[in-house]
């Protein structure tokens, strides 16, 4: 994982109501996008205190990150292996715009300028 990629990781989460999201065949896991570390060879994401929970993601694993806004859904960045695959997601919450209750146009304009040039960042 490079300098940029963290750091584009570090301002999403610094934005704040974010949720970390992994997704399996069968599952799916949802938590929220606390304080971000990186260690030696795991980049943590979430709080590790009591109770609390979090996210390991091998560091060698991740190779880029990818900015999207799909219809019905809340913007994300994506990060992606070297073949692509989505290790997971970091979702901006209050950004779909069909959720009208939960809807913040102000929020979205905020995520989309700062984060809509990276369809992909690579390693």
């Amino acid at each position: 994982m490079t300098d940029a990629i963290f750091a584009a990781l570090e301002d999403a989460v610094a934005l704040g109501n974010t949720l970390v999201v992994v997704r399996s065949g069968a599952a799916t896991a949802e938590v929220a996008g606390g304080p971000l570390r990186r260690g030696q060879e795991w980049l943590t994401l979430g709080d590790e205190g009591a109770g609390a929970s979090h996210v390991h993601v091998k560091l060698s694993e991740i190779d880029a990150l990818r900015f999207r806004q799909a219809e019905g859904r809340n913007a994300a960045l994506d990060v992606l292996k070297a073949n692509g695959e989505v290790i997971f997601s970091l979702s901006f919450r209050k950004t779909n715009s069909a959720r009208a209750e939960t809807f913040d146009a102000d929020r979205l304009a905020t995520v989309t300028a700062r984060f809509g040039h990276l369809a992909e960042m690579p390693a």
